[in-house]
């Protein structure tokens, strides 16, 4: 009986358990929407199983109606799905953090390094060598890891667009 529960709800025992376990934590309104549904559901599984008792097909549409109203499984995890407006809500706590990082750039530290050997820098760009050869050597003999990009940037601000 165990394998036709989990072949038409979907759910192992333990997920069953833990749907009526999440269904019981819901205001009543909930739970009376749900077992609405549930009747619905009830009767489109007698229809498509005709063979199966009622009290079994009755229950596997409750557990059908649980799911839909919210709960389901996510790797076997047993989070809840986000529905469009929490995945909106996701998204933006997502562009917030990444505009942040933004903001903030590199660490400082870093700038005050590459800063500290500013004038041999400068010094390699009048002679002709690029930000590669100097980020490279930045790397080799002053111990500062550093890219050709972040060199440019600074150059920007420091030089101005020469």
């Amino acid at each position: 009986m165990n394998d036709l529960l989990n072949q038409i709800t979907g759910l192992t025992d333990r997920e069953r358990k833990q749907v009526l376990s999440w269904v019981a934590s819901l205001p009543e309104e909930k739970v009376i929407e749900i077992f609405q549904d549930g009747v619905k559901k009830a009767y489109q599984i007698k229809e498509e199983r005709p063979d199966l008792p009622g009290r079994i097909g009755k229950y596997c549409a409750f557990i059908v109606a649980a799911r839909k109203a919210g709960w389901d499984t996510l790797k076997g995890k047993g989070y809840r799905v986000a529905e469009k407006e929490q995945y909106d809500d996701f998204s933006h706590l997502r562009k917030a953090r990444a505009a942040t990082l933004i903001q903030r750039g590199r660490t400082p530290v870093l700038r005050k390094k590459i800063l500290a050997h500013w004038g041999e820098v400068k010094e390699l760009k009048a002679e002709g060598m690029g930000f590669r050869p100097i980020a490279d050597y930045l790397t080799r003999a002053r111990k500062v890891k550093t890219s050709a990009s972040y060199l440019v940037k600074i150059w920007k601000e420091m030089e101005g667009n020469d």
